[in-house]
């Protein structure tokens, strides 16, 4: 892969693409009485009001922001996002400079294994210093070779753990937000484990089931408590 011939993201070409990501869910509005007149609506004139009213992520607010890790920690910045053919995005290129003593090295990060919270407007990856250390780095001067078959395995490998992290969260975020959302999720070898409060007996198994739904999943160890 070189810069040349990757597709790459830019902030108009898809500035209304993301509509995923942990966030939670709006209440019901109250129903309007029969005789009501129709609200009309705003007229949009931008990108940015369009993203809001339809709850979609602009790219221009994803390039360039900068990572968390799941503790909350800044881990790094997004530095492009590049795309197949088919205007999926592959990969986000992720500058972790001197995180976890890496030093200044480039990292494309499988996007399956990143969260765009849409409510914090925050991204977040579970990066550890292993997966680090496992994965592919490049400089901003020296990029994979184009023709590297092994060099997409290897990354896809290095990160499946946070791709796993990833989608379980995101898949408890969307189906109780308010209790799911907070649940730490940690995955290793493909092990994952569940950690916090959640409101109730059937909650704690639903988060069970909803990991175990995720691809990649050898067991799940659930040390969800109860709050009374």
């Amino acid at each position: 892969m070189t810069s040349r011939t990757s597709t790459i993201v830019t902030a108009l070409s898809l500035a209304s693409l993301f509509g995923f990501g942990a966030s939670a869910q709006s209440p019901p509005k109250p129903a309007k009485p029969a005789n009501a007149p129709a609200a009309k609506s705003a007229e949009i004139t931008n990108t940015k009001r369009f993203a809001e009213d339809t709850g979609l992520v602009r790219a221009s607010t994803v390039i360039g922001s900068s990572v968390k890790d799941l503790a909350g920690k800044d881990a790094g910045k997004i530095e492009d996002l590049l795309l197949e053919h088919d205007g999926d995005v592959e990969y986000a290129v992720v500058s972790f400079g001197g995180f976890l003593g890496v030093g200044d090295k480039l990292y494309a990060v499988p996007w399956n294994a990143v969260i765009v919270d849409r409510a914090d407007r925050t991204v977040r990856i579970d990066v550890k210093k292993e997966t680090l250390e496992r994965s592919p780095s490049f400089t901003r001067d020296t990029w994979p070779e184009a023709n590297d078959r092994d060099w997409g395995r290897e990354v896809k490998k290095s990160w499946s753990d946070a791709s796993i992290t990833a989608s379980v969260k995101t898949r408890l975020a969307g189906q109780s937000p308010a209790t799911l959302l907070k649940v730490d999720v940690d995955t290793t070898n493909g092990v994952v484990q569940l950690n916090g409060n959640v409101d109730s007996e059937r909650t704690k198994q639903r988060a069970t089931e909803l990991a175990r739904q995720v691809e990649g999943v050898r067991r799940v160890v659930n040390n969800l408590k109860v709050q009374g």
